[in-house]
């Protein structure tokens, strides 16, 4: 009955984060925002280009990037069921000492969803002295590796970028279920465990003083110096010596997202030319990092363990299968930072019916053999891309 009015109220009285009298601006060199071309175009396979699927500003978070210190920072950690039967996975709503909802990047109305938690006597709320951080936590997803990498560990090294000094911090809240590829990249970046607040750990936090980057995440739009960051915050060091380049395949495994529908008719193209079959979930993340940054080339079906491509050697190539339903240009952006040179096989025309985060696809075999032969024929141009 009163939903629409709170939600009316909530949007009313929201405040932008970049409004806040606690925000700084970063310094200019972290303001750069990838191009953002419409389409991906390969004139060789003749079939339609692939239509890049980037957020619209408006929600991505226009604006400086920067910081806010907030003193009494509200956080209300709202459970999210999902299909990948996610326990930790949690949407957030910031609100300031008054309850007002600070506004960034995807932020979803919640006033009336922490107002009826607020009445219930199980809702566990935790306070927290002293200096906090918050990571990540731009998508109700705690089990992706792209995100944990390129949103949270990245808020690590922009936080620090902008003058934090992290010594200082107490309390770092992020999304973590604390499986073993989550701790070994927190080690890598340098965060003690002691110091992890997990956001599904309690209903609601109250923060003393807060740290917020503000900027843009989730991957369709990307700040031009994500992979620099990446190899920063890890101490990423690439191997001193490289034995012979390999041919990698990385499959997708059992994974429920996007599953891959006709892989075994792409491997009857790639095996004949020497590829190996990795899947990442089975890897270290040193691992997959040592792999990817031995390779001579990499082909896969779009998923977040093409993360690990900024690892890769400048010139390296990368052959990314793209559902159209979900053409996200993640890993396009990650190439072009890293100097990789990329081509991209799109699928066939998808049920637009169906929930494309989790549709199956497949592409023809031989298109990847079209593209495959054209990149193995030696150095190259990208084809274009407007």
């Amino acid at each position: 009955m009163f939903s629409l009015p709170i939600d009316l109220l909530d949007r009313a009285l929201s405040i932008k984060a970049t409004r806040r009298s606690g925000f700084r601006p970063a310094p200019a060199r972290l303001q750069g925002i990838m191009p953002a071309p419409d389409v991906w175009e390969e004139s060789s396979l003749n079939v339609p280009p692939v239509v890049w699927r980037r957020e619209d500003m408006r929600l991505a978070g226009r604006g400086p990037a920067g910081v806010l210190v907030e003193r009494g920072l509200h956080i209300s950690s709202l459970p999210h069921v999902n299909a990948d039967r996610d326990e930790h996975a949690r949407w957030l709503r910031l609100s300031d000492a008054r309850l007002r909802t600070v506004r960034q990047a995807h932020w979803r109305l919640g006033l009336r969803a922490t107002v009826q938690r607020r009445l219930s006597a199980k809702m566990r709320v935790e306070k927290l002295d002293g200096d906090a951080i918050l990571l990540g936590a731009y998508y109700p997803d705690c089990k992706n590796y792209f995100h944990f990498w390129v949103d949270t560990m990245c808020d690590l090294w922009f936080l620090k970028q902008c003058g934090l000094d992290l010594s200082s911090v107490r309390h770092v809240l992020m999304p973590w279920s604390g499986v073993g590829w989550q701790r070994e990249i927190v080690a890598m970046c340098g965060i003690p465990e002691a110091r992890i607040v997990p956001l599904s750990s309690a209903d609601g936090f109250v923060l003393e003083t807060a740290h917020l980057p503000v900027r843009i995440k989730g991957g369709s739009r990307n700040p031009d110096w994500i992979v620099s960051a990446l190899r920063e915050v890890s101490g990423w060091r690439p191997p001193e010596r490289v034995g012979p380049a390999r041919r990698l395949y990385v499959t997708r495994g059992g994974a429920m997202r996007r599953p891959f529908a006709n892989e075994t008719e792409v491997l009857d193209v790639l095996t004949p030319l020497g590829f190996d079959v990795i899947d990442c979930a089975t890897l270290s993340v040193a691992d997959q990092r040592h792999l990817f940054a031995t390779a001579e080339i990499v082909v896969a079906p779009h998923g977040a363990g093409l993360t690990n491509i900024a690892w890769a050697r400048a010139g390296t190539k990368l052959i990314e299968f793209m559902p159209r339903a979900h053409a996200n240009p993640c890993f396009l952006d990650l190439a072009s930072q890293a100097g990789v040179v990329y081509r991209n096989v799109p699928s066939a025309v998808q049920d637009e019916r169906a929930d494309p985060l989790f549709a199956p696809f497949s592409v023809d075999p031989g298109h990847v053999a079209i593209v495959l032969r054209e990149m193995l024929a030696g150095p190259q141009r990208p084809p274009t891309c407007r």
